[in-house]
């Protein structure tokens, strides 16, 4: 509400002629505080010149503009009824003029003296209807923000939604990659294993028709019973060791082909030496045929132990791929990682084969936790390693416990991490492989997960640079149950 200063100043004189209202006039300088929040005050204003600003605190103490107070309005209209603590600061904007007087004087007069209301009271009014009016504004100002905000909200909302959708996408791309090295891997550790098994299956049923050409008589049969399980038992040797028992054999028996003597090589010094006597000794057609028979046993031995290393073989595979690709469970289970580990270790074998690999576990390390996330970051952090050694290094997997948690330290003989970026490894999208490398581009993921799901079970992934060379990726996680401790280092 705006009042001509003439009227103003007439109000002002004819108060100032009147004692009772105890009135006085108050010049303010600009920056003057002239109301401070949360202070008490006893006077009420009337605005004879100059601007107020008034300021309201936040929770943090800042202070923000909310309004002001011009000529021919009250400061302190709202102490005028309830007497409490200042609501608002007010700061003069300006240099200027206040009619002052007592609060309580203020209302004393107001109600017991008409002609001091015939003053006031249209100013009170305009006051009053000038703020009702300022809150009405305001209102609608907070429903436009609200409607605005729930907008915004909405489209921040959308654009969440669409930043996780392609982060799973990119996650479960950066899997389907380890899932391709994974199957790769599983493919040539079980392709040497299934070629063998091929081979001995070839060999087996020749060997074992050439053998039945001529029926066994009953005491043969004890004779071939130990060449067969000779063969089985037997254990393969070092070329050297192989090379060197033949050559001593040809000396001995230097009538026998090669391929006899390669098979006899293979035998136990002390069953050689009591078949030889018993050929040796009395060498009939009889007991020559038998000892050739004889070696066909042993080397059909042979083929059936190699098929039975070969399926242990690819039955460890599949134990480990089991293992390892266990379907995440919504409730945590209690888990040892050492077997992550060894999975791990076995799945990647190929991978791992140009490195020296130090396996240092020697306590169970229990924690609760889902083990096909935890296997992914094993997965993460050892192709991380292998990537950062290049063609030849040890990487070292230990382990321990200590109070409260358990740790697994994964550690290589590579260039190490920049100090300037032993946090940012850590971030998505952020790789240190060349990016025009397809063979070792990656999307810079890997590292970013194995934190994610370390943190999502309450642990924490860290690396630090070790002296000498290389990195080292500790993981710790809380512990299942007590345990022997073992510190780090």
């Amino acid at each position: 509400m705006s009042i001509p200063i003439r009227s103003l100043e007439r109000i002002r004189e004819a108060l100032a002629s009147m004692p009772e209202t105890e009135s006085r006039d108050r010049p303010f300088a600009a920056g003057e505080v002239l109301l401070r929040e949360g202070e008490r005050a006893d006077r009420i204003g009337l605005v004879i010149q100059g601007e107020i600003e008034l300021y309201k605190r936040d929770a943090e103490g800042r202070e923000h503009p909310v309004g002001s107070v011009r000529p021919g309005q009250f400061l302190g209209l709202l102490l005028l009824s309830s007497g409490e603590p200042s609501f608002l600061t007010a700061r003069a904007r300006t240099d200027g003029r206040l009619l002052e007087m007592p609060r309580k004087t203020f209302l004393l007069l107001l109600y017991n003296l008409p002609g001091f209301y015939q003053m006031v009271g249209p100013l009170l009014l305009g006051n009053l209807v000038s703020r009702y009016r300022r809150v009405v504004q305001l209102h609608l100002q907070v429903a436009e923000l609200s409607r605005a905000l729930a907008a915004e909200k909405a489209q921040l909302q959308a654009a969440l939604e669409q930043l996780e959708t392609t982060r799973n996408r990119l996650i479960q791309q950066e899997k389907m990659a380890t899932l391709g090295q994974l199957v790769a891997g599983i493919a040539h550790e079980i392709n040497n294993p299934v070629a063998s098994l091929a081979r001995a299956a070839d060999a087996i049923g020749p060997a074992l028709l050439g053998l039945l050409e001529r029926p066994v008589e009953a005491r043969e049969l004890e004779v071939l019973r130990e060449g067969l399980q000779q063969g089985m038992r037997h254990q393969p040797l070092q070329t050297e060791v192989q090379r060197e028992r033949m050559d001593q054999l040809a000396v001995r028996f230097p009538d026998l082909p090669r391929p006899v003597l390669r098979t006899l090589a293979q035998v136990e010094p002390a069953v050689l030496e009591a078949f030889a006597y018993f050929v040796v000794a009395n060498p009939t057609v009889e007991r020559k045929e038998l000892a050739r028979r004889w070696v066909e046993m042993f080397e059909i031995g042979t083929l059936v132990r190699s098929m039975r290393v070969a399926a242990e073989r690819i039955g460890g595979i599949v134990r480990s791929l089991k293992g390892y690709s266990r379907q995440d469970q919504a409730e945590l289970a209690e888990v040892d990682l050492r077997d992550g580990l060894r999975d791990t270790l076995v799945l990647f074998g190929y991978r791992l084969k140009r490195f020296q690999v130090v396996v240092d576990l020697p306590v169970p390390l229990m924690v609760r936790g889902r083990p096909g996330e935890l296997n992914q970051v094993w997965t993460n952090l050892i192709l991380n390693a292998c990537e950062a050694m290049g063609e030849r290094g040890t990487l070292t997997l230990s382990g321990g416990a200590e109070p409260g948690a358990v740790w697994v330290r994964v550690q290589d003989t590579g260039p190490g991490v920049p100090p300037a970026l032993l946090e940012r490894i850590f971030e998505s999208g952020f790789s240190t492989k060349k990016p025009d490398d397809p063979a070792k581009g990656g999307l810079g993921l890997g590292l970013a997960i194995a934190r994610s799901i370390v943190e999502q079970h309450g642990g924490r992934l860290t690396v630090e640079n070790v002296p000498g060379g290389g990195a080292a990726f500790t993981v710790r996680l809380p512990a299942a149950a007590a345990g022997p401790t073992r510190p780090p280092g």
